[in-house]
């Protein structure tokens, strides 16, 4: 049980409230949460630190309640039972972020879609009273997907492939995605900002084929790379580019499954089952889908052979002469099928194959047991990492991966130029 606090009225929500509430009513939206601090969300989710039991997270002027008498508190019952319902429910939530009130400045609402605490509490939250500001949030959101009606009789979801593989990311040029990337390609380093963690690197210059890297490993780790090549008969591999002026080819609900599963399922095993656990991860998780979605470069996405359903994906961003594995997510089917390995192995054969391609750069480690795993397979962490893998040239593309935009002619005569002195 988790002491999140909801205050809400017995009133439906009442958008010109504001405009209308008598003297001496109070306009309430606020939510309180009792947890180990979340993380900061940079990518529109907002999220925030909480350092005190019971510290306020979300409050804003904005009416959505009228109330006679002041709010009632309770506390919330957070279910940690994952299930594709709930995930479902979820991501109806954040395509309401992604959407943004639709452009609507009149839009009372939309704020609120980008409280992450305000959905885990409508969406998990067992004995939310049916007229709080998280349920009718979430039903106006289920509404506009329409699941309302299955989400109020309590029955499971039907299964629709179209809905669940619709791509409903921000459309962002090239040049914004390659800025919303330098962050986590660790941009603050070899910009000479500050030090970042350590990354785990493999140099693949000299090596002609990919078992050059192989061979040189420990049986088992050899086998387990054996392992994962087999595995890929249960799998299919798509190439999906990262398109600018596009939205991202994974922006999905079936992409969003994985990253969910994936994080709660990472976290259970670093912090242990526990409420406090299962929140974070359910943060950690929007906050990552929506920064992948923003970024550049190429996705390998995995499908099971049998029900062709997304079991996971690797995002990888390629520049200068380093390809990065910058994000992996999978659900709890492929965890157990090598897919990780599998998409490790993939990786660095065709940075192998490919001659702008000097290094393959891991990243940093959630922890030391998963930084001693790289090690395993050849990636050693290094401090001054900028000094190894060359990020210093372009960022690399298929042909006509991006369309032109509005002023890349001046800035390619501005580089030649610069070149030039």
């Amino acid at each position: 049980r988790l002491g999140l606090f909801i205050l809400y009225c017995g009133d439906d929500i009442l958008p010109a409230a504001a405009a209308t509430a008598p003297q001496g009513q109070h306009l309430f939206a606020d939510a309180f949460l009792s947890s180990s601090p979340l993380p900061i969300i940079n990518n529109g989710i907002r999220s925030s630190t909480c350092n005190s039991l019971q510290q306020l997270l979300s409050k804003s002027s904005t009416a959505l309640f009228a109330v006679d008498e002041g709010p009632q508190e309770i506390a919330v019952t957070i279910n940690t039972t994952l299930t594709d319902d709930k995930i479902k429910n979820l991501f109806a939530w954040v395509k309401c972020a992604f959407d943004d009130g639709g452009g609507d400045k009149d839009d009372v609402y939309a704020y609120y879609y980008n409280n992450i605490e305000l959905a885990i509490a409508a969406v998990f939250g067992d004995n939310l009273p049916s007229d709080s500001l998280p349920t009718k949030l979430l039903e106006m959101a289920l509404k506009k997907e329409g699941l309302l009606e299955q989400y109020q009789q309590k029955e499971a979801i039907v299964e629709d492939e179209e809905w669940e593989e619709a791509c409903v990311g921000d459309v962002i040029g090239r040049r914004d995605r390659e800025q919303a990337s330098l962050g986590a390609m660790g941009a603050a380093q070899w910009s000479g900002q500050w030090m970042t963690r350590p990354h785990s690197l493999l140099l693949v210059q000299n090596y002609t084929n990919v078992d050059d890297w192989i061979k040189p490993l420990k049986r088992k780790r050899r086998e387990t790379l054996k392992r994962a090549g087999r595995e890929a008969q249960n799998f299919t591999i798509i190439t999906k580019p990262i398109r600018g002026g596009h939205p991202a080819p994974h922006s999905s609900y079936a992409h969003f499954r994985c990253v969910v599963q994936h994080e709660v399922r990472l976290l259970s095993k670093m912090y242990g089952a526990s409420t406090n656990a299962f929140v974070n991860a359910l943060a950690e998780a929007i906050s990552r889908y929506i920064g992948t979605t923003r970024m550049a470069g190429v996705i390998q996405e995995y499908r099971d052979v049998s029900t062709n359903k997304v079991i996971g994906f690797a995002h990888e961003v390629s520049k200068g002469r380093t390809t990065r594995g910058q994000w992996f997510y999978c659900d709890d089917y492929a965890a157990k099928h090598y897919v990780w390995f599998h998409s490790v192995l993939d990786l660095v054969r065709r940075a192998i194959e490919d001659d702008r391609i000097d290094v393959v750069d891991l990243g940093p480690s959630g922890s030391d047991a998963f930084t001693d795993l790289k090690a395993q397979y050849g990636f050693e962490a290094v401090v001054d990492w900028p000094a190894v893998a060359d990020y210093s040239g372009d960022f690399l593309y298929e042909e006509d991966q991006n369309e032109d935009e509005l002023g890349d002619d001046m800035i390619r005569m501005i580089e030649k130029l610069v070149e030039r002195q």
